[in-house]
């Protein structure tokens, strides 16, 4: 065989060992490597159920990774008997109070003693005996003197109302208002203030004999200023009536006057006047 198979066998040589020494090479590497773990299998065993306590306290416990369980037979529950106590009953007797009903020991009485008599001390009368009574002479007697007494008339207490009647008594006279003469019968009048001036708008009520009416101060001039009118009737009568005046609140603020017609056609027509006396 000439030079080219030597050629070849070379090539061939050089090849193997290339292969051995990466063979070499490798089992080197491997070799150096550390040893790989062999997984153990775990035995998975059932969960242990924990009851709930009254009151669960979280624990935080790591978990090893793993874990090794050691089996431990459960003891033998050996039930043991504590005594009951014993109990004794002593009796206490009950102490029973009879309640005694207190003595009523009667107190002495107050006794008076009569008070100290007071004996009259001795009077001494002195009786006076006449004289011999000389004779009288031709002396006229003095004679006595009676002093006459004139009784002053009294003021009236104040009147509680701030107006009064301003005359004695109404004024009845003929009928001046209108023209119905005698086929009329009315009252009429005026109120003034302490300096008799007018004043106006104070209620007048007029009732009796069947009439029941107000009028107010000032709404008939023919009066007055602050005049007023109550017509009663068509005709002449001896019909009583009063009259009072009042407030705009309905407060009584005059005595009562009371008016009796005489029942004739001149006196038809009474005047009631009244006049403030004080501050309402």
């Amino acid at each position: 065989m000439g030079r080219g198979s030597n050629r070849i066998y070379n090539i061939i040589s050089l090849v193997f060992l290339v292969l051995a020494l990466l063979v070499l090479v490798f089992v080197g590497v491997r070799m150096a490597q550390p040893p790989v773990a062999v997984a153990t299998p775990v035995a998975v065993l059932p969960t242990a159920v924990l009851l709930p306590s009254l009151t669960p306290t979280p624990t935080d416990t790591p978990i090893p990774p793993t874990a090794t369980f050691t089996v431990t037979p459960s003891p033998t529950n050996t039930e043991t008997f504590t005594p009951s106590p014993t109990f004794t009953w002593t009796l206490i007797p009950t102490l029973t109070t009879t309640p005694v009903p207190p003595t009523l020991t009667p107190l002495p009485s107050a006794t008076w003693f009569p008070s100290a008599t007071i004996t009259p001390s001795l009077t001494i009368t002195f009786t006076l005996v006449p004289s011999q009574t000389p004779i009288p002479s031709n002396t006229s007697a003095p004679t006595a003197t009676i002093n006459s007494f004139t009784p002053q008339p009294t003021e009236p207490p104040p009147s509680p109302f701030p107006f009064r009647l301003r005359d004695p008594q109404p004024v009845y006279t003929l009928n001046f208002a209108n023209s119905a003469g005698c086929s009329w019968q009315g009252i009429g009048g005026q109120v003034s203030d302490m300096a008799g001036l007018a004043i106006n708008g104070i209620r007048v009520h007029v009732y009796g004999s069947g009439v029941d009416t107000f009028s107010t101060t000032g709404s008939n001039s023919l009066y007055g200023s602050s005049g007023w009118e109550v017509p009663l009737a068509n005709i002449v009568s001896t019909n009583v009536y009063f009259v009072e005046l009042q407030s705009q609140g309905g407060t009584i603020i005059s005595e009562t006057v009371r008016v009796q017609f005489p029942g004739n056609c001149q006196q038809n027509l009474a005047l009631v006047n009244f006049q403030q006396t004080r501050e309402f």
